[in-house]
């Protein structure tokens, strides 16, 4: 009889092994043959050297880690890393040559973002973007060269946020003080924005062990997703050694929820590019699929930013840009055409005051028919962008062309436009399109670009 029922879970041992076997072939073959990935032809002097070695590269990005990784050998077969593509090049944000990236905006796909250690990271203001900026030391003008490379194409990858050990001081006198750490912690991860988008930050703390010791912690979520992209991603988990860590996430396109809808994994387009925030999943656990999810995400982020109707091999990712001048009588269909075939629309007759960001009386007409589509297409998300020739400084054109930006969007929703529905940025002096050498050519650089991010 005991031989019988060992025979018995024996035989269920091996066919649930094999069960698992077929399910990991057909996951590996989806990700190895996504739907339609296009990416940037990088060109031949661009290509990873050991482009075969799969495994190489599992020790960098999209992988990435605060500790080395010495040994990893990945949750799927040897085939399915011997078979992988790698089109795409990455850096590290402490790494880029911002000169070259200036010169040549395609040499890089990715720049990525690790967690940060807090005695590390510098708030010099509420921008979260500035405050990355200025902890790796990159100088204003290194700052707005990256932020052009997100504009015409790049993605910038952040993972986590934040974090301190229980030892930490923050005092010149060497002293220990925990309420201090956790204070600082705090001040440092609050009232955060990133373009425009209010951060949300989540604070984990370890369990007490005594003064010194705590225990590291495991955090473990189910996940969900309204994105085929992202059905395979079943269960998430965040193993850290760190006392305290604040982890931003700030509101944007939701691409992965837990159950519970507290968002994974964030999105915020910006111009042709954008920038992706991502919790520090463990991916070296293979019962979890934080590796998985890395997978997923760089081939949706990679088909999402570069269609094969907008991109040029020879010159990288170009959006159509049509000029435009709106009436009254204009459409919700002419809209919905120009952002379909266009992708970009320039409203090149929304007039301002000189040196204000206030609407005429003529422009207020002319905003009625995007008014009147976004109220019948409340699934469309629009993005303003707003625009100014190259008289004055810098800063006072990047704060005047925020404001128009964002008089537009207020001038829409008092038209009864759901404000969810728009974001704004402003991009001062700086993507000309036309000269700034003569009236005509500054009065087409004042503009307002529309373009729609998601439908």
């Amino acid at each position: 009889m005991k031989k019988y029922i060992l025979s018995l879970i024996v035989l269920a041992f091996i066919i649930s092994g094999c069960a698992t076997s077929n399910n990991d072939v057909l996951l590996q073959k989806r990700i190895l043959s996504p739907e339609s990935v296009l990416v940037y032809d990088i060109g031949v002097n661009n290509i990873f050297a050991n482009v075969n070695n799969g495994r190489k590269l599992l020790r960098g990005f999209p992988f990435v880690s605060n500790t080395p990784i010495i040994d990893f050998k990945g949750k799927f077969s040897n085939q399915f890393y011997d078979k992988l593509d790698y089109r795409y090049k990455f850096a590290s944000l402490k790494d880029v040559d911002f000169w070259k990236l200036r010169t040549n905006p395609f040499y890089l796909d990715f720049i990525y973002v690790l967690p940060t250690w807090a005695n590390r990271f510098k708030k010099v203001s509420n921008n979260l973007f500035e405050d990355i900026g200025y902890s790796y030391n990159l100088s204003s003008k290194e700052q707005e060269i990256l932020k052009w490379w997100i504009g015409q194409g790049g993605i910038l990858w952040i993972e986590g946020g934040i974090y301190s050990t229980r030892y930490d001081t923050f005092k010149k006198n060497g002293e220990i003080n925990q309420r201090a750490i956790k204070k600082k912690l705090l001040q440092k991860s609050k009232n955060l924005y990133f373009f425009d988008s209010k951060v949300h930050t989540t604070i984990y703390k370890s369990k007490k062990i005594d003064f010194i010791n705590y225990t590291p912690m495991k955090i473990r979520f189910k996940t969900a997703s309204t994105l085929s992209y992202f059905s395979d991603i079943k269960n998430l988990e965040i193993k850290t050694d760190n006392y305290l860590q604040a982890d931003f996430m700030p509101r944007g396109e939701y691409l992965l929820t837990g159950q519970n809808k507290k968002p994974l994994v964030s999105f915020i387009r910006y111009g042709k590019g954008g920038v992706v925030f991502l919790y520090p999943f463990e991916f070296q656990n293979t019962r979890y699929d934080g590796e998985l999810l890395r997978w997923r995400l760089l081939y949706f982020l990679l088909e999402r930013m570069y269609d094969k109707k907008t991109v040029s091999p020879q010159t990288g990712s170009k959006f159509k840009v049509i000029q435009t001048k709106l009436d009254t009588n204009v459409t919700s269909q002419n809209i919905l055409d120009k952002f379909n075939h266009h992708k970009k629309v320039v409203l090149s007759n929304l007039d301002f005051a000189y040196k204000s960001y206030a609407l005429t009386a003529k422009s207020l007409m002319r905003l009625q028919p995007i008014a009147r589509y976004l109220k019948r297409n409340k699934r469309v998300i629009v993005q303003i962008s707003g625009y100014t020739d190259d008289i004055g400084s810098q800063r006072y054109n990047k704060t005047l062309s925020v404001k128009r930006a964002k008089a537009v969007k207020n001038a829409l929703v008092k038209m009864g436009v759901n404000p969810n529905q728009i974001q704004t940025e402003g991009h001062g002096k700086l993507y000309p399109i036309a000269t700034n050498s003569t009236p005509k050519g500054r009065a087409k650089n004042r503009r307002v670009e529309f373009m729609a991010i998601k439908e």
